[in-house]
């Protein structure tokens, strides 16, 4: 049947239909690992045009990363580089691509290929799997327009809902998770993902967690200080650093009581919230008060009004005493192009595969159209070309703004001053938001000021490509992991303990501090930390987090290996513990080729 079905491949590819999914790291692949099947049918040829514009427009990828990846000699390669790029534009942490396991020739012109792939959230990469290999074949096909487009909408649906399970599973409101995760990955860390945005890089002593962007070294105090903007400037003031005047405001009427002291222009905004949330500046009404402080107060008890204070918005990055991002701001909108409304304009971007799905997107709400009233214009205005249209009222990322790169334009004392107000905080790592008229000029000589310290800061790579590597260098220190050691136990005994132990001393005696997996539970040393309960699997994986311990060792059937993977992602060791059984040696080669790419050079 098999084969039948194989003579009429009428497409270049057919997907597998039973794929293993492998909890551990298998093949040189960081798990999960998904393992299975792509048939090719070489006398099938891609149509790689209409592909390259499906990618762009369906799947988000630019023309240039498209064009790099068909660039691939082999169609499994190819494949390969396009689900990398699919993932990295999902913000996956997935930073490898997939190795092929065997290349057979079944037929003439058709060609068996087992693979396996990266799959930080097996859902998504499924999904992402079956996208990839609709597109190839429909690119390649000769239906018409509208089976394209139903076909299309189906695939999208599918990829969407997928992604949104992936983004949920490791963000919370946020890139740094994803990014952290990505960026040990390529740095070659072990990383396992506590909850949602806690990570745990490295594997024992000095193994670091992180939640997102705060980090072991990130003082409780300085985040308190940092959630309140209040006590932030009132601290910042002390220290003479540049920050708005603001007052408290219990209801709408002392708002617009704060207002008219201070002296409009004017910013609304909660006391305790981050991300831009409930932000509102620029006002230059009592009704604009009134409804922005409705807006803050619906967040938060806790409402200021604060001066407004005129200026270009920047956010600096300080990382340890360290300037290591700076990006000029400007808030969410839309670019004229002298041909479609404010509307349409809205809807395109909103369409963009990049945005779907984000809750960033600019949209046409009552912030929007209050300031294209303000403009004397309508959601149906067409903006002449290349007039940018404001939308928002802040400059937030999260909020549909802009970047561009400032690092270069950045006076010295503008850098010393944010290095001051992060160390002010007691934050090693901080978002200082500064409004300045021009950020080349000394805050010394102009009207500018911080109007707020983020201690769980946004970062991303734009313009700073090795923020998170640098990061991760600086924290998780040498040696990152645990020295591990794998007993392939082929032998018929019950239990291969007397060997672990033995191995174990082995360790002790060259100084190491020595994690066991028995039958009868986890060791450290000769104390018995854990009873058996737990798999032998979960419970070494589990050993990546006893921060006691500088090396393990654990005994895995062959069988248990081929079914779950490795649970570490680099092995210094691996020992065949054979008995006087006969033993299945087709399935301890296949054992022993699943391991042998994650075996780790000697340590010097």
């Amino acid at each position: 049947m098999a084969e039948a079905a194989r003579a009429k491949q009428t497409s270049p590819l057919r997907i597998g239909e039973q794929w293993q999914g492998l909890r551990g790291h298998a093949h040189g692949v960081r798990g999960p690992v998904m393992c299975g099947a792509l048939h090719w049918s070489t006398a099938v040829p891609w149509k790689t045009d209409a592909l390259a514009a499906l990618l762009h427009d369906e799947g988000g990828l630019k023309p240039a990363v498209v064009q790099q990846c068909l660039a691939n000699e082999s169609d499994t390669d190819t494949f390969f580089a396009l689900a990398l790029a699919l993932e990295d534009m999902a913000q996956s942490p997935v930073a490898q691509k997939g190795v092929l396991l065997s290349r057979t020739e079944v037929q003439p012109q058709l060609v068996d290929c087992q693979v396996a792939m990266p799959s930080f959230y097996p859902p998504f990469t499924q999904a992402l799997i079956s996208w990839l290999g609709s597109a190839i074949n429909m690119c390649s096909g000769t239906s018409s327009a509208q089976q394209r487009k139903s076909l299309i909408d189906s695939m999208n649906a599918q990829l969407h809902a997928a992604r949104t399970q992936l983004l949920s599973s490791i963000r919370t409101g946020g890139v740094n998770t994803a990014r952290i995760a990505r960026a040990a990955a390529e740095l070659g860390l072990p990383v396992q993902v506590l909850t949602r945005s806690y990570l745990y890089v490295g594997s024992g002593a000095n193994a670091r967690i992180f939640n997102s962007t705060m980090t072991e070294e990130t003082t409780a105090l300085g985040v308190a200080l940092a959630r309140s903007k209040s006590a932030t400037a009132a601290l910042l003031a002390m220290r003479g650093l540049p920050v708005p005047r603001h007052q408290r405001a219990g209801c709408a009427q002392d708002a617009v009581k704060a207002a008219h002291a201070l002296g409009y222009p004017v910013v609304v905004k909660p006391d305790d919230r981050d991300g831009g949330a409930g932000v509102n500046a620029g006002l230059t009404s009592d009704e604009q008060v009134i409804a922005c402080y409705a807006q803050a107060a619906a967040i938060s008890p806790n409402v200021l009004v604060e001066k407004h204070v005129e200026g270009l918005d920047y956010r600096i990055t300080v990382d340890n005493g360290r300037v290591v991002k700076v990006i000029g701001r400007q808030p969410g909108g839309v670019l004229g192009d002298g041909r479609l409304s404010v509307r349409e304009l809205v809807a395109a971007n909103a369409a963009k595969p990049s945005m779907r799905g984000n809750a960033s997107a600019v949209s046409l709400d009552e912030e929007a159209l209050a300031l294209l009233a303000g403009y004397g214009m309508t959601a149906d205005s067409v903006p002449a070309a290349d007039a940018f249209v404001v939308l928002r009222r802040r400059a937030n990322m999260s909020t549909g703004g802009t970047s561009r790169d400032a690092m270069a334009d950045m006076h010295p004392d503008n850098a010393r001053l944010a290095i001051r107000a992060a160390q002010a905080l007691r934050l090693d790592l901080a978002g200082i938001d500064f409004i300045i008229p021009d950020i080349a000029v000394s805050w010394m000589e102009c009207t500018a000021a911080i109007c707020e310290v983020n201690a769980q800061p946004q970062i991303s790579t734009e313009f700073a490509p090795a923020v998170y590597h640098d990061l991760l260098t600086r924290l998780v220190r040498e040696p990152t992991r645990l020295h591990a050691v794998v007993l392939v136990d082929v032998s018929a005994n019950a239990d291969c303990d007397a060997d672990v132990i033995a191995a174990a001393q082995q360790l002790a005696a060259r100084g190491e501090r020595v994690l066991s997996v028995r039958s009868d539970g986890t060791w450290l040393g000769d104390e018995r930390i854990a009873p058996a309960g737990r798999s032998a699997f979960a419970r070494a994986v589990a050993c990546e987090l006893e921060v006691e311990a500088t090396a393990v060792v654990a005994a895995f059937k062959p069988g248990q290996l081929l079914r779950t993977g490795l649970p570490w992602l680099h092995v210094d060791e691996v020992r065949v513990l054979r008995g006087s059984a006969p033993v299945d040696e087709a399935q301890l080669q296949a054992c022993l080729d699943l391991v042998a790419p994650h075996l780790a050079a000697p340590r010097v």
